[in-house]
Order: structure tokens, then sequence, then C-alpha cells
């Protein structure tokens, strides 16, 4: 991270094993970042320590209303259903691409075996003269 994370600071983990068990998941930093050698952090509710490099910090809006809430589903919502989109379009561009990686090697096999065909009636032709 850019910038020591500080007391009260809000992260959530990643790309660890302790992220996939608590995904989604906000932590609330018990104090500041500490060693450099190794930046770690205590977080409140979990055991122990845990190192920086697994943790990003996130701005967590402050609801003070009903209204507020609603407001910040609704805002969460669009972002998902943009990010839905957008992988949607990234697996239909795989989908494309894997149906051509196949085509191609149906072709080279086609090619492969009209090669040694090829191959093996030249001795033939040879003979022949």
């Amino acid at each position: 991270m850019s910038q020591k994370l500080k007391k009260g600071d809000m992260v959530v983990m990643h790309t660890c094993l302790e992220a996939k068990l608590n995904e989604g998941r906000v932590w609330k930093c018990k104090g500041d970042e500490f060693n450099p050698s190794a930046p770690a952090v205590f977080l409140e509710g979990f055991s122990g320590h845990f190192a920086v490099e697994f943790l990003q910090k996130v701005d967590v809006p402050v609801i003070e209303s009903e209204m507020d809430l609603y407001n910040e589903i609704q805002r969460l919502k669009q972002e998902l259903r943009i990010s839905n989109k957008k992988n949607e379009q990234f697996l239909n561009d795989w989908k494309k691409a894997e149906t051509q990686a196949n085509r191609a090697t149906e072709q080279l096999a086609d090619v492969t075996i009209e090669l040694k065909n090829l191959q093996r009636s030249l001795p033939l032709e040879v003979e022949r003269l």
C-alpha cells in the first residue's frame, strides 16, 4: 500500500485464504501499521496481526438516515449491474475466441492429415516414374 494504515481505517482482505473465508467483510484497524520490514496491522475481531500486502483500504460512507442507506444500496446495485455487464461481455468475447481457436485447431488437424497423405503417396509416384 502506498499510504500506511492508521487506527480506524476500514479494510478488506484480498488474494489470500482469509480473504476467501471472509469474503465481503470490512475490517477496522485496531491500531496503526507497524513493522517496516513486513508491514502488518491488528484488526478488530481478528486474532493476531495481519499482513498489509493482503489488505485494501476502503472508504465506507457514513450512513446517517434511512434515505442515505437506501441511496447507498441503489448506488451499489448500479455498480453491480455495470460490473455484471462487463463480465458478461468478457465471457462472450472469451467464448468467441475459444470457438475460433477450436476451428483453427480442426483446420490444422485437417492440413496435417493431408500432408501425411501426400508424404505417403510421394514415394509411390516416384516409383511409377
